[in-house]
């Protein structure tokens, strides 16, 4: 199991998450996500990631790396995670 495999396991448990109800949450299939936490799937999109993230109500850097020595800095409070969550309905232009 890779970091994060790890990561969005550790996680989806203290959120008290199925993988069903994870995978509602971040827009992908409950097969995808059985697979990324197995670490059978290899490829994943940035933009998958990010949704992972938000879903997670973590940051990118604290999926992929895990937790920091400032784990307070990773997470995302309240407002950055409703924003995130707005950013996913507009392409990468209008983003930035």
């Amino acid at each position: 199991m890779n970091n994060l495999s790890q990561n969005i396991v550790k996680q989806r448990h203290a959120l008290h998450l199925t993988q069903e109800k994870l995978a509602e949450r971040a827009g992908i299939s409950v097969n995808f996500l059985s697979k990324l936490e197995r670490s059978a799937s290899k490829s994943v999109s940035a933009e998958t990631l990010q949704r992972l993230a938000n879903a997670l109500e973590i940051s990118m850097e604290e999926l992929l790396n895990g937790n920091s020595n400032n784990q307070q800095q990773n997470f995302p409070g309240p407002y950055e995670a409703k924003l995130n969550k707005l950013l996913l309905n507009y392409d990468q232009r209008t983003r930035e």
